[in-house]
C-alpha cells in the first residue's frame, strides 16, 4: 500500500532467532542520553505491525492455520526499533549513523538471523558532493523497487517474495548517494572480504531515481557474487504515477544466476548477502530462493493501483507474477492482494488484507510440501498445494 509514513523498507522473511535482552542492553542506555538533554544528537524511532491471520493451503493435506501473525510479520511492514544521529563537522559536511534492530513483535525475538541490529548497522558522511555510507546496508535493487511497488514491499512470506530476487540487505557495504534536482544516483559495492584477487562475496551495483510529482522512476543494475564467485545479475525499471488521488505502479525485473549460485555458501552463512538463496540439504524444503543445479533465470513483473480515498482511507489492489526458467524447469507463481487501510491518528492505522497466491508449472505443490533435499530440475515432484489464500487483520504503529 501507499505509505502514510516515512519507512525503510520491510524486512526479509525471519531468520535465526536470538533473545531480546541483547537488544535492550544496547538501545537503554543510548535512550537514556537522549532522555537527558533535548539537544543530544540521537533519535529513538520505531514500528510495529501486527496482525491475526487465517491461511489456507500450510501443509501438504490443505491445511488451516489461525495464527498471530504470518511467518512472524505482519502484512505490510516489518516490526523495527531503531536509533539514529548525525552531527555538523562545519564547512558543510555531516557525519550520522543508523543502528537499526528488526523483531518479532509476537514473540519479542529478534529478527533478521538474531543480528542485534540486523535491518540497518552503518556511519555515513555527507556534503556537496553527496552521501557515502559504511555498514550493513540495503540492497540497491531492493531500495529502487521500493519506490515503485504499491505496497513499498510487503513483510509477510505472501507478499515479500521478491526479495528472493533482489537480495534483501549486503554486509561490508559501501554505499554512495548523490542527489541533484529530481535525480538520485546510487552506487554500491561489497568487497569480498577474501584474500586474494578472487572477487568472490562481491557485489556491486548502479541505480538511478527520477522523483517528480507526479512521476517516479526507476532503473537498476545489480551484479551479486557468492563464495564461489557465481553471478546473480539483476536488471529492473519501475514506474509509480500519481493521477490525483490515484497511484499507479508498475515494475519489471530481469534476474539471471550462475549454476549453483549460492549466497548462503552451503548454509554457512545467512547475514552477509540476506534471501537470495537457500541450500539444498536434507533439512531443506523446496522454496522460491531454492539453489539451482543449472543456470537459472526469472521474469518478474508487478501492477498496482491506490486511492486515497479521503485523510481516513487507502485502497490498494496488486499483482504479482514470476516465471522461472532452469534446464528441465519452467514454473510460475503469482499473488494478488487487496488492502483496505483505515488511519486512525497520524501514527496509527488498522488494516485488512486479503492475498491469493498460486503457483503453476514445475513450482506446482510448492506450498506446505515436505520435499527436503530437493534441487530444482532433479525430477524431484513437490508434493504440497499449488495455491494460498491468506486473510489479516492488522493494527500498526510508528513511534
Amino acid at each position: 500500500m501507499h505509505h502514510f509514513f516515512s519507512l525503510k523498507p520491510p524486512s526479509a522473511r525471519p531468520g535465526r532467532l536470538a533473545r531480546a535482552p541483547r537488544l535492550a542492553a544496547w538501545l537503554l542506555p543510548l535512550a537514556g542520553a537522549c532522555a537527558h538533554g533535548a539537544d543530544a544528537p540521537l533519535t529513538v524511532y520505531g514500528l510495529i505491525d501486527v496482525g491475526v491471520a487465517r491461511q489456507t493451503g500450510t501443509s501438504p493435506g490443505d491445511g488451516r492455520t489461525l495464527s498471530l501473525q504470518q511467518g512472524n510479520e505482519g502484512f505490510l511492514s516489518g516490526s523495527r526499533l531503531g536509533v539514529k544521529g548525525s552531527e555538523d563537522l562545519g564547512g558543510g559536511l555531516r557525519v550520522g549513523y543508523v543502528l537499526e534492530n528488526g523483531f518479532l513483535a509476537n514473540s519479542g525475538a529478534m529478527d533478521q538471523q538474531g543480528q542485534i541490529f540486523g535491518r540497518q548497522a552503518y556511519v555515513s558522511v555527507s556534503g556537496a558532493a553527496g552521501q557515502l555510507s559504511l555498514g550493513r546496508q540495503y540492497t540497491s535493487a531492493n531500495l529502487m523497487l521500493y519506490h515503485v511497488d504499491p505496497l513499498g514491499l510487503g513483510a509477510t512470506a505472501t507478499n515479500s517474495w521478491p526479495v528472493f530476487m533482489t537480495g534483501q540487505r549486503f554486509n561490508h557495504l559501501l554505499n554512495y548517494s548523490n542527489t541533484s534536482g529530481p535525480w538520485q544516483l546510487l552506487a554500491q559495492y561489497a568487497p569480498g572480504q577474501q584474500g586474494g584477487p578472487s572477487r568472490a562475496g562481491s557485489s556491486f551495483a548502479l541505480g538511478l531515481k527520477y522523483a517528480q510529482a507526479p512521476s517516479t522512476a526507476v532503473v537498476d543494475l545489480q551484479q551479486t557474487r557468492d563464495f564461489q564467485a557465481r553471478a546473480a545479475r539483476v536488471q529492473l525499471v519501475g514506474l509509480k504515477q500519481a493521477l490525483g488521488d490515484w497511484r499507479l505502479y508498475a515494475n519489471l525485473m530481469d534476474s539471471r544466476r550462475d549454476p549453483g549460485f549460492d549466497a548462503s555458501d552451503g548454509g554457512r552463512n545467512y547475514a552477509d548477502i540476506t534471501s537470495l538463496s537457500t541450500p539444498v540439504g536434507p533439512n531443506t524444503n523446496a522454496a522460491m530462493n531454492s539453489v539451482f543445479e543449472g543456470p537459472r533465470r526469472d521474469r518478474f513483473w508487478t501492477l498496482g493501483l491506490s486511492h486515497q480515498r479521503d485523510a481516513v482511507w487507502t485502497f490498494t489492489a496488486g499483482f504479482m507474477r514470476n516465471r522461472t526458467t532452469a534446464p528441465s524447469f519452467d514454473g510460475r507463481r503469482s499473488t494478488f492482494y487487496l488492502v483496505a487501510d483505515h488511519r486512525l491518528s497520524p501514527r496509527t492505522d488498522l488494516y485488512l488484507a486479503w492475498a491469493l497466491d498460486r503457483v503453476g508449472g514445475d513450482w506446482s505443490g510448492l506450498f506446505g510440501n515436505h520435499t527436503r533435499n530437493w534441487q530444482a530440475g532433479s525430477g524431484t515432484a513437490l508434493d504440497g498445494n499449488t495455491r494460498q489464500n491468506l486473510t489479516m487483520f492488522g493494527l500498526r504503529h510508528v513511534f
